[in-house]
């Protein structure tokens, strides 16, 4: 349709400006991914189950075909201190192994494991519908009793209650009497695509539009999250 036309036509002009405007987004934690498919090794599958049976908290997302707009790939992080090394789990659902296969025993015994009832998900979208679709191919089954938390909301929340603050304290105060030590400033360049920061953060809470993960980057680090793999056709 012509609206949809025009909103893709409006997301890439976003992600142009964000992309010539700002610095790439540098992840704060080490990392190191992870495949999970039809080829994942025993030995792999051995070390994600160990490790997480002893993590609780973990970040989740999913992601969909473009066109057919089928499941696709489910990415789990394993949130840890700073200094260690976290794994990224790229689950390719869609090339998974046979379900008679040990590997794919392996992959839900991992699914086992990360989804506990003592586990908490982190989450910057409604995952428990995101996920649904993904239980036809039998690595987890719903419903999943975690601890979810939904970042998104708490994130629109706890930025309108700094912005406010912040701008009523005056600046020789603001470093002492804010516990939430963050720089927070966007360009201003081309007010139609990159709003003041405060203006932002008004738009967002008054008129109940939701924050989007690379928005949220934009105004609190002042760096760029590519999309570019979820826009491109």
């Amino acid at each position: 349709s012509i609206r949809n036309k025009r909103r893709c036509e409006n997301q890439l002009d976003k992600e142009l400006t964000y992309e010539s405007s700002l610095p790439p987004y540098e992840p704060v934690h080490k990392y190191r991914i992870y495949f999970l498919h039809e080829l994942t090794s025993l030995e792999d599958s051995n070390h994600l189950i160990n490790l997480s049976q002893h993590r609780k908290c973990f970040a989740i997302d999913t992601e969909s075909n473009y066109g057919s707009n089928d499941p696709a790939l489910i990415q789990i992080l394993y949130i840890q201190p700073h200094d260690v090394e976290s794994p990224m789990l790229l689950v390719e659902v869609q090339f998974l192994p046979a379900i008679s296969s040990f590997t794919f025993i392996k992959i839900q015994q991992l699914f086992q494991s990360i989804f506990r009832n003592d586990s908490h998900l982190f989450t910057w979208s409604d995952i428990r519908r995101e996920l649904h679709p993904f239980t036809i191919y039998d690595i987890f089954s719903m419903p999943l009793y975690s601890y979810f938390h939904h970042v998104q909301g708490q994130f629109k929340s706890w930025f309108n209650q700094w912005i406010k603050k912040y701008y009523s304290l005056p600046a020789d105060h603001i470093d002492k009497d804010l516990n939430d030590i963050i720089i927070i400033d966007a360009p201003t360049h081309d007010p139609t695509l990159l709003l003041p920061t405060q203006l932002m953060n008004n738009k967002k809470f008054y008129s109940g539009e939701t924050w989007s993960l690379q928005d949220a980057v934009v105004y609190t680090f002042g760096q760029y999250l590519s999309k570019r793999e979820t826009l491109r056709r």
